[in-house]
């Protein structure tokens, strides 16, 4: 049964001081953490159960041998059934084992006995659904564990509804008898809009599916559920709540512009492309200097841990394998906590440099075109083993693991395409590898491959294009489906790109901005 959800988006306000009310926050994400814990283990043993026994080994055989048939056998209707069988099977083994979402309620119900019902129900089941959605990843191979919260680390609860337990009610957050005012200064005219919403209950409309048929439905802004987050800022403890407000968020001014624009991402830069607008930006540029701050911290750290446990350590410098004691100095508190502090305003940083970015792109256009990448894959070491020509040395085997960490391409485009659908725009994620957009040149209407060094599109003597750009332009000319550029309209609008192209470059050229992995020499 599929369940129909309005669309929804979320305010995050700041909780007024109140230690009783921290307090109760403070021993219910301790209960939590445990229910967490508990649901994890209970997962991790029954499916190692599972795993034991023959007939589950016969069917991940049989499923592997079918899934490699249909490698070469696409649409083979005897494997495509006998392959929904053994999906069947498998499905039938996890229902046996309790592998199901529904278990970990059942469980959370004697946890929270235990604790003597102090945290709300429906909190503690949507903790036992978070735990669920971790194993589930692993279950699935799409993980290879689950990792378990030590004291301190849950961070954040949530309710189902906002009738019972946490809840929001006339500008203020109210558990049992206990309430404390949201802080807001009152001049943000965004939130004013969205509590006078709140406090107006206005109508909004939204369409679904059903059958074949599309349906409209109207529904009022109201808050779904409330999200309480503790966040340790500058050594101080706060908290906040995220409102989860059925509706639409205001679109604070901000319009869609007409037209195609063709989006390039890299591991750290962004090329654009659109009739108006050629350009090359670094992914969050301020999060550089943090990042080396991070990582000297980090050496310091682990010299003061090498130096106070040196029985932990082999003379190799490795860590010892099995159960150890670790005694940590006051200075390498200080330093954890000062590193803690500088990852918390790197991510908060990143954030809101990819915001900005992504509402500076609005009005470029109104339909995007991108290329997915599989970042996942990036960040992993090479599993070949090389040697360097030069140095005759073992070359390394890293790849983009901290870059796509520190510039979280990802996390870009994900917000980029959240606002451009709230706005009523198309967002296309083209297939790389059919669409080609590093390899085809419109010029000579075909495809020629370039080693990843090589940073300039050479179409004839006279005539050099940035790579990226190229690749952002070849996007914005896509067809409609987006499987390949449109040549007819690739030889319309490349004079108008070649200007906008080379305008930029003499720009990031007199600015001196040094665009990374662009070739650009400044």
């Amino acid at each position: 049964m599929v369940i129909h959800r309005s669309p929804s988006f979320v305010l995050t306000l700041e909780l007024d001081s109140h230690p009783k009310l921290f307090s109760a926050a403070d021993k219910e994400l301790e209960i939590l953490r445990v229910l967490y814990n508990t649901v994890l283990g209970n997962y991790l043993k029954l499916e190692n159960q599972m795993k034991r026994l023959k007939e589950y080994k016969r069917c991940i055989r049989q499923l592997h041998g079918v899934k490699r048939k249909l490698a070469l056998d696409e649409e083979n209707p005897f494997l495509l059934n006998e392959l929904e069988c053994i999906r069947e099977k498998l499905q039938d083994l996890r229902e046996q084992y309790q592998l199901t979402e529904y278990a970990s309620h059942a469980w959370a119900k004697g946890i929270r006995k235990h604790f003597g019902d102090r945290v709300n129900a429906a909190v503690a089941q949507k903790t036992a659904s978070r735990a669920w959605l971790a194993f589930r990843n692993k279950l699935f191979g799409k993980a290879k564990k689950v990792v378990f919260l030590r004291k301190g680390e849950m961070v954040s609860f949530e309710g189902k509804t906002n009738t019972t337990g946490w809840r929001y009610s006339n500008n203020h957050l109210v558990y049992k008898d206990m309430s404390t005012p949201l802080k807001w200064s009152g001049l943000d005219s965004h939130v004013s809009e969205i509590l006078s919403h709140l406090e107006k209950k206005t109508p909004f409309t939204y369409s679904i599916k059903k059958k074949g048929e599309t349906l409209t439905i109207t529904d009022f802004y109201h808050v779904k559920y409330v999200r309480i987050v503790r966040k340790t800022i500058r050594g101080k403890v706060r908290f906040f709540a995220d409102l989860i407000i059925a509706g639409y968020p205001s679109p604070k001014g901000r319009k869609l512009g007409k037209g195609k624009v063709g989006l390039d991402i890299g591991t750290a830069s962004l090329a654009v492309s659109s009739p108006d607008k050629a350009a090359l930006f670094n992914l969050a540029e301020g999060v550089k200097d943090l990042a080396r701050e991070i990582k000297l911290a980090q050496r310091k750290m682990d010299r003061s841990r090498r130096t106070t446990n040196p029985g932990n350590y082999h003379e190799n410098g490795t860590v010892k394998k099995g159960r150890k004691v670790w005694q940590l100095s006051n200075r390498y508190r200080k330093q954890q906590a000062r590193v803690r502090e500088l990852n918390r305003k790197q991510a908060a940083i990143r954030k809101l440099s990819h915001q900005r970015l992504a509402n500076s792109m609005l009005a470029l256009g109104d339909a995007f075109f991108i290329e997915t990448m599989n970042l996942k894959v990036l960040q992993k070491k090479a599993k070949e083993t090389k040697v360097s020509e030069k140095t005759g040395k073992y070359a390394k085997k890293k790849r983009f693991g901290k870059t796509i960490g520190h510039r979280a391409p990802s996390m870009f485009v994900g917000i980029l395409e959240q606002k451009v659908k709230s706005l009523g725009g198309s967002f296309k994620r083209v297939n790389t590898k059919t669409f080609k957009a590093s390899q085809y040149c419109h010029v000579r209407n075909g495809f020629f491959k370039k080693p990843l060094s090589e940073r300039w599109h050479v179409i004839d003597e006279e005539t050099r294009i940035q790579r990226d750009l190229y690749s952002a332009f070849l996007l914005m000319n896509a067809n409609s489906s987006g499987t390949k550029p449109k040549r007819i309209a690739c030889m319309e609008t490349f004079p108008g790109f070649k200007s906008l192209h080379d305008d930029e470059i003499h720009k990031i050229k007199i600015e001196k901005r040094k665009i990374l992995n662009s070739g650009i020499l400044l």
